[in-house]
Protein backbone atom coordinates (compact mmCIF):
# COMPACT_ATOMS: atom_id res chain seq x y z
CA UNK A 1 0.00 0.00 0.00
CA UNK A 2 1.62 3.55 -0.94
CA UNK A 3 1.41 5.70 2.08
CA UNK A 4 0.33 9.63 0.99
CA UNK A 5 3.35 12.42 1.10
CA UNK A 6 5.85 9.70 0.46
CA UNK A 7 7.90 9.90 -2.93
CA UNK A 8 7.33 7.22 -5.09
CA UNK A 9 10.56 4.57 -5.39
CA UNK A 10 12.51 5.36 -9.09
CA UNK A 11 11.85 2.75 -11.39
CA UNK A 12 15.09 0.59 -12.10
CA UNK A 13 16.67 1.80 -15.01
CA UNK A 14 18.54 -1.80 -15.71
CA UNK A 15 15.29 -2.58 -17.35
CA UNK A 16 15.07 -0.11 -19.26
CA UNK A 17 18.79 -0.44 -20.78
CA UNK A 18 17.27 -4.00 -21.60
CA UNK A 19 14.60 -2.23 -23.81
CA UNK A 20 16.57 0.38 -25.19
CA UNK A 21 19.55 -2.10 -25.66
CA UNK A 22 16.98 -4.37 -28.00
CA UNK A 23 16.45 -1.48 -30.35
CA UNK A 24 20.27 -0.60 -30.88
CA UNK A 25 21.32 -3.95 -31.25
CA UNK A 26 18.01 -4.17 -33.80
CA UNK A 27 19.26 -1.17 -35.73
CA UNK A 28 22.89 -2.27 -36.05
CA UNK A 29 22.09 -5.46 -37.38
CA UNK A 30 19.95 -3.73 -40.09
CA UNK A 31 22.44 -1.63 -41.02
CA UNK A 32 25.09 -4.36 -41.16
CA UNK A 33 22.87 -6.58 -43.26
CA UNK A 34 22.27 -3.46 -45.88
CA UNK A 35 26.02 -3.18 -45.99
CA UNK A 36 26.64 -6.37 -47.39
CA UNK A 37 23.69 -6.30 -49.23
CA UNK A 38 24.93 -3.69 -51.00
CA UNK A 39 28.40 -5.04 -51.53
CA UNK A 40 27.22 -8.15 -53.23
CA UNK A 41 25.39 -6.11 -55.20
CA UNK A 42 28.39 -4.25 -56.16
CA UNK A 43 30.31 -8.20 -56.65
CA UNK A 44 27.29 -9.35 -58.88
CA UNK A 45 27.57 -6.73 -61.27
CA UNK A 46 30.79 -6.60 -61.57
CA UNK A 47 31.20 -10.45 -62.26
CA UNK A 48 28.04 -9.74 -64.65
CA UNK A 49 30.56 -7.05 -66.23
CA UNK A 50 33.62 -9.19 -66.62
CA UNK A 51 31.75 -12.17 -67.98
CA UNK A 52 29.70 -10.16 -70.46
CA UNK A 53 33.26 -8.35 -71.09
CA UNK A 54 34.80 -11.96 -71.65
CA UNK A 55 31.80 -13.20 -73.74
CA UNK A 56 32.51 -10.50 -76.03
CA UNK A 57 36.64 -10.84 -76.03
CA UNK A 58 36.13 -14.85 -76.57
CA UNK A 59 34.11 -13.92 -79.13
CA UNK A 60 36.39 -11.31 -80.80
CA UNK A 61 39.48 -13.88 -80.64
CA UNK A 62 37.15 -17.02 -82.65
CA UNK A 63 35.58 -14.75 -85.36
CA UNK A 64 38.41 -11.99 -85.72
CA UNK A 65 40.21 -12.23 -89.29
CA UNK A 66 43.17 -10.71 -86.95
CA UNK A 67 43.59 -14.10 -85.46
CA UNK A 68 43.46 -15.80 -89.24
CA UNK A 69 46.86 -18.37 -89.12
CA UNK A 70 49.06 -16.53 -91.52
CA UNK A 71 52.06 -18.76 -90.95
CA UNK A 72 53.46 -22.53 -90.08
CA UNK A 73 56.49 -22.05 -88.62
CA UNK A 74 58.84 -25.85 -88.73
CA UNK A 75 61.56 -26.49 -86.30
CA UNK A 76 63.65 -29.94 -86.15
CA UNK A 77 63.80 -30.73 -89.48
CA UNK A 78 67.01 -32.79 -91.03
CA UNK A 79 66.02 -34.97 -93.31
CA UNK A 80 62.57 -33.79 -94.54
CA UNK A 81 61.99 -29.75 -95.21
CA UNK A 82 59.81 -27.37 -93.56
CA UNK A 83 58.34 -27.18 -96.98
CA UNK A 84 57.30 -30.64 -97.27
CA UNK A 85 55.81 -30.30 -93.08
CA UNK A 86 53.69 -27.13 -94.07
CA UNK A 87 52.66 -28.99 -97.09
CA UNK A 88 50.59 -31.36 -95.04
CA UNK A 89 49.05 -28.51 -92.81
CA UNK A 90 48.13 -26.86 -95.75
CA UNK A 91 44.66 -27.18 -95.02
CA UNK A 92 45.31 -25.27 -91.79
CA UNK A 93 46.54 -21.84 -92.99
CA UNK A 94 43.42 -19.17 -92.92
CA UNK A 95 41.74 -20.89 -89.62
CA UNK A 96 41.39 -18.76 -86.61
CA UNK A 97 43.91 -19.07 -84.35
CA UNK A 98 42.06 -19.60 -80.98
CA UNK A 99 40.30 -22.63 -82.47
CA UNK A 100 42.58 -24.66 -84.19
CA UNK A 101 43.02 -27.81 -82.50
CA UNK A 102 47.01 -27.66 -81.72
CA UNK A 103 46.69 -32.28 -81.07
CA UNK A 104 45.52 -32.64 -84.55
CA UNK A 105 47.52 -30.73 -86.20
CA UNK A 106 50.36 -32.47 -84.73
CA UNK A 107 48.84 -35.60 -85.62
CA UNK A 108 48.71 -34.02 -88.95
CA UNK A 109 52.12 -33.61 -89.22
CA UNK A 110 52.98 -37.35 -88.95
CA UNK A 111 51.31 -37.61 -92.67
CA UNK A 112 54.72 -36.15 -93.86
CA UNK A 113 56.49 -39.89 -93.55
CA UNK A 114 59.53 -38.56 -91.90
CA UNK A 115 57.91 -37.18 -88.98
CA UNK A 116 57.44 -39.34 -86.06
CA UNK A 117 56.26 -37.16 -83.80
CA UNK A 118 55.62 -32.85 -83.40
CA UNK A 119 54.41 -30.94 -80.87
CA UNK A 120 52.59 -27.21 -81.82
CA UNK A 121 52.20 -24.12 -80.05
CA UNK A 122 50.48 -20.63 -80.70
CA UNK A 123 52.01 -17.30 -81.33
CA UNK A 124 49.64 -14.72 -81.58
CA UNK A 125 48.78 -13.35 -83.78
CA UNK A 126 48.44 -15.89 -86.31
CA UNK A 127 51.46 -18.36 -86.20
CA UNK A 128 51.63 -22.02 -85.41
CA UNK A 129 55.14 -23.32 -84.47
CA UNK A 130 55.55 -27.27 -84.93
CA UNK A 131 58.39 -28.72 -83.56
CA UNK A 132 59.15 -32.13 -85.06
CA UNK A 133 60.82 -35.43 -84.33
CA UNK A 134 62.17 -37.46 -87.24
CA UNK A 135 62.01 -40.98 -87.68
CA UNK A 136 65.12 -42.96 -88.02
CA UNK A 137 65.54 -44.98 -91.52
CA UNK A 138 66.46 -48.96 -89.95
CA UNK A 139 66.56 -51.45 -93.05
CA UNK A 140 64.71 -51.60 -96.24
CA UNK A 141 61.67 -54.30 -96.92
CA UNK A 142 60.69 -56.01 -99.46
CA UNK A 143 56.68 -56.56 -99.27
CA UNK A 144 54.18 -57.85 -102.00
CA UNK A 145 56.89 -56.72 -104.50
CA UNK A 146 58.00 -53.47 -103.80
CA UNK A 147 60.87 -52.25 -101.64
CA UNK A 148 60.34 -49.74 -98.75
CA UNK A 149 61.72 -47.91 -96.38
CA UNK A 150 61.61 -49.04 -92.95
CA UNK A 151 62.09 -46.61 -89.57
CA UNK A 152 64.11 -47.98 -86.33
CA UNK A 153 60.44 -49.46 -84.90
CA UNK A 154 59.34 -51.32 -88.26
CA UNK A 155 56.91 -48.14 -89.08
CA UNK A 156 56.79 -48.77 -93.09
CA UNK A 157 57.84 -44.97 -94.04
CA UNK A 158 57.17 -45.47 -97.99
CA UNK A 159 58.96 -46.57 -100.94
CA UNK A 160 62.10 -46.25 -101.78
CA UNK A 161 63.05 -44.07 -104.36
CA UNK A 162 64.17 -41.16 -105.14
CA UNK A 163 62.81 -39.47 -101.95
CA UNK A 164 63.77 -42.01 -100.11
CA UNK A 165 67.08 -43.51 -101.29
CA UNK A 166 69.15 -45.35 -98.82
CA UNK A 167 71.73 -48.27 -98.69
CA UNK A 168 70.33 -50.54 -96.04
CA UNK A 169 70.16 -54.30 -95.53
CA UNK A 170 67.30 -55.75 -96.99
CA UNK A 171 64.27 -57.55 -95.13
CA UNK A 172 63.03 -60.48 -97.18
CA UNK A 173 60.66 -63.65 -96.67
CA UNK A 174 57.39 -61.30 -95.67
CA UNK A 175 55.19 -62.96 -98.41
CA UNK A 176 51.81 -63.59 -97.15
CA UNK A 177 52.13 -61.77 -93.89
CA UNK A 178 49.71 -58.82 -93.29
CA UNK A 179 48.66 -56.22 -90.63
CA UNK A 180 49.87 -57.19 -87.13
CA UNK A 181 51.85 -59.63 -88.47
CA UNK A 182 53.62 -57.76 -90.70
CA UNK A 183 54.63 -54.99 -88.37
CA UNK A 184 55.56 -57.63 -86.37
CA UNK A 185 57.85 -59.17 -88.53
CA UNK A 186 59.39 -55.55 -89.68
CA UNK A 187 60.31 -54.63 -85.79
CA UNK A 188 61.72 -57.26 -85.33
CA UNK A 189 64.10 -57.41 -88.48
CA UNK A 190 65.10 -53.82 -87.66
CA UNK A 191 65.64 -55.15 -83.93
CA UNK A 192 67.61 -57.85 -84.96
CA UNK A 193 70.02 -55.86 -87.01
CA UNK A 194 70.23 -52.81 -84.47
CA UNK A 195 71.50 -55.49 -81.99
CA UNK A 196 73.97 -57.29 -84.44
CA UNK A 197 75.03 -53.60 -84.86
CA UNK A 198 75.60 -52.80 -81.38
CA UNK A 199 77.65 -56.26 -81.00
CA UNK A 200 79.50 -56.46 -84.39
CA UNK A 201 79.24 -52.63 -85.97
CA UNK A 202 81.82 -53.26 -88.62
CA UNK A 203 80.84 -56.68 -89.18
CA UNK A 204 77.23 -55.70 -89.67
CA UNK A 205 77.68 -52.83 -91.86
CA UNK A 206 78.28 -55.18 -94.74
CA UNK A 207 74.98 -57.21 -93.84
CA UNK A 208 72.75 -57.73 -97.13
CA UNK A 209 70.03 -59.49 -96.58
CA UNK A 210 67.97 -60.85 -93.35
CA UNK A 211 65.18 -63.70 -94.63
CA UNK A 212 62.54 -63.26 -91.96
CA UNK A 213 60.57 -66.34 -93.55
CA UNK A 214 60.90 -68.31 -90.11
CA UNK A 215 60.07 -67.18 -86.70
CA UNK A 216 63.11 -69.50 -85.21
CA UNK A 217 65.39 -68.06 -87.04
CA UNK A 218 67.27 -64.89 -88.80
CA UNK A 219 68.73 -65.84 -91.93
CA UNK A 220 71.63 -63.40 -92.80
CA UNK A 221 73.53 -62.89 -96.25
CA UNK A 222 76.08 -60.54 -96.82
CA UNK A 223 77.27 -58.12 -99.41
CA UNK A 224 80.59 -60.37 -100.01
CA UNK A 225 78.66 -63.46 -100.72
CA UNK A 226 79.03 -66.52 -98.66
CA UNK A 227 76.95 -68.93 -97.10
CA UNK A 228 73.40 -67.37 -95.65
CA UNK A 229 74.23 -67.01 -91.48
CA UNK A 230 71.32 -68.28 -88.62
CA UNK A 231 71.07 -66.72 -86.07
CA UNK A 232 68.63 -67.03 -83.04
CA UNK A 233 66.38 -64.13 -82.76
CA UNK A 234 66.07 -64.49 -79.23
CA UNK A 235 70.22 -64.66 -78.59
CA UNK A 236 71.28 -62.68 -81.64
CA UNK A 237 74.88 -62.32 -81.33
CA UNK A 238 75.07 -66.40 -80.02
CA UNK A 239 78.27 -68.23 -81.28
CA UNK A 240 78.74 -65.24 -83.70
CA UNK A 241 82.05 -64.06 -82.33
CA UNK A 242 83.42 -67.88 -82.24
CA UNK A 243 82.74 -68.09 -85.86
CA UNK A 244 83.75 -65.03 -87.17
CA UNK A 245 87.39 -66.06 -85.24
CA UNK A 246 87.21 -69.74 -86.98
CA UNK A 247 86.64 -68.57 -90.83
CA UNK A 248 90.07 -69.16 -91.51
CA UNK A 249 90.22 -72.16 -90.32
CA UNK A 250 86.76 -73.55 -91.42
CA UNK A 251 87.84 -72.19 -94.62
CA UNK A 252 91.20 -74.51 -94.67
CA UNK A 253 89.76 -77.63 -92.86
CA UNK A 254 86.28 -77.55 -94.48
CA UNK A 255 86.26 -75.79 -97.75
CA UNK A 256 83.47 -74.70 -98.99
CA UNK A 257 80.20 -74.47 -97.01
CA UNK A 258 76.26 -73.57 -97.32
CA UNK A 259 74.97 -73.12 -94.55
CA UNK A 260 76.14 -71.75 -90.87
CA UNK A 261 74.09 -72.30 -88.39
CA UNK A 262 74.69 -70.48 -84.82
CA UNK A 263 71.63 -70.88 -83.01
CA UNK A 264 73.05 -73.67 -81.20
CA UNK A 265 74.55 -73.67 -77.65
CA UNK A 266 78.68 -73.60 -77.46
CA UNK A 267 78.00 -75.27 -81.02
CA UNK A 268 78.96 -73.85 -84.40
CA UNK A 269 77.36 -76.12 -87.40
CA UNK A 270 78.46 -76.21 -90.62
CA UNK A 271 76.62 -77.50 -94.20
CA UNK A 272 79.92 -78.01 -96.51
CA UNK A 273 78.93 -77.05 -99.77
CA UNK A 274 79.96 -80.62 -101.76
CA UNK A 275 78.34 -82.45 -98.83
CA UNK A 276 74.60 -82.53 -97.70
CA UNK A 277 75.40 -83.69 -94.22
CA UNK A 278 76.17 -81.32 -91.10
CA UNK A 279 79.56 -80.85 -89.35
CA UNK A 280 79.71 -80.26 -85.87
CA UNK A 281 82.63 -77.72 -85.10
CA UNK A 282 82.60 -77.63 -81.16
Amino acid sequence: MIEEGRPLAEPDRRYWRRHVNRHVRKARRARTLLRWTGILAANLAIGAVLVATGASVARHFATSDELAVREILVEGTARTTPKAVRAVLASYLGRNLAEVPLEEVARSATRDPWVKEASVKRILPGTLRVTVTERTPGALALIRGGVYVVDEGGFVMGPAGPELPFDLPLLVGLNGRRGKDLEAALANGVALLMRLHDAFPSWTRGVSEVDLSRSDRGAVTRLEGGPPILLDPQNIDRNLGAYLALQPMIARQVGGVSRVDLRWSHRISLLPAADSSATEND
